[in-house]
């Protein structure tokens, strides 16, 4: 007996309105019983260890059991034995679980047998098949909830430091303000003082003529650092006003790749 069971999760894609699917298939798979019924599913994002370690929580969830039947890896297939599995059946089954991992997205296949064989096979209730798929497609759907969440969490991180960056730089921008305000009064302060010396030095002769000529010098020398301090700083501030445009952008830019996955992970079914 061959059935497909077609589960959709539809999403609205921030950006291109795409839609994905969360598809569960029984198909004979090979495992190390032979070929028998296997309930397969495809699930983007996830990694296979994000799989296993979801699947001894939603096989076995806190609470339920006295005693959790333990997972065991043996080759490539991942063995639970005498596993109370309510949502399928009131009694335990054996459930071999292999995993396949591509480029953006994983296989999980799951062979479940009881007492009368594999579920889905010859002989099997209908009725019994579903809660099978159901139960798989809702694990499916929360394994790919999880993988999303962590895609929303990092997005979310480089926000934060991008936001992190731009404080950084705006703090950055107010004290070169500053420094550029602080020479431009001590920049005005030094000429007023050198017209005043020059002025004098016109009336004077001697030993204070002399002196005047030193403090004179010495005022220009403290101008001419008033003037370079002022041309860093509005050099430094030009850079740093080009960096927050250059990071306003990135912040613009990453503030719509989390919207994007805020939509598809709440559009998650």
């Amino acid at each position: 007996m061959k059935l497909i069971f077609t589960f959709v999760i539809t999403f609205i894609s921030f950006a291109l309105f795409a839609q994905e699917q969360i598809i569960v298939k029984l198909e004979n798979r090979p495992c190390s019983e032979g070929v028998q019924p296997a309930f397969e599913i495809i699930v983007p994002q996830a990694t296979s260890q994000e799989a296993i370690d979801f699947w001894k929580k939603t096989a076995t969830p806190g609470g339920i059991l006295k005693k959790k039947a333990k997972l065991e890896k043996v080759k490539d297939e991942w063995q639970f034995k005498n596993v109370l599995i309510s949502d399928i059946q009131y009694t335990p089954i054996d459930v071999i679980t292999q995993v396949s991992t591509f480029t953006g997205h994983i296989y999980v296949r799951f062979f479940m047998k009881n007492e009368s064989g594999f579920i889905g096979g010859e002989g099997s209730s209908e009725e019994l098949v579903d809660q099978a798929s159901n139960f798989i497609r809702n694990y499916g759907v929360e394994l790919y909830r999880l993988a999303v969440k962590k895609e929303l969490d990092k997005e979310e991180k480089s926000l934060k430091s991008l936001e992190k960056d731009m404080k950084q730089l705006e703090k950055k921008g107010k004290d070169f303000d500053e420094k550029i305000a602080e020479a431009e009064q001590e920049k005005s302060l030094f000429s007023g003082q050198e017209k005043e010396k020059q002025e004098l030095l016109k009336n004077s002769s001697g030993v204070i003529h002399e002196l005047q000529k030193d403090e004179l010098k010495n005022i220009k020398n403290q101008l001419k650092k008033a003037r370079k301090s002022e041309a860093q700083a509005k050099k430094k501030l030009h850079k740093n006003k080009k960096e927050i445009k250059e990071v306003k952008h990135k912040i613009n830019v990453q503030e719509q790749k989390v919207k994007e996955v805020h939509v598809k992970l709440d559009n998650i079914r």
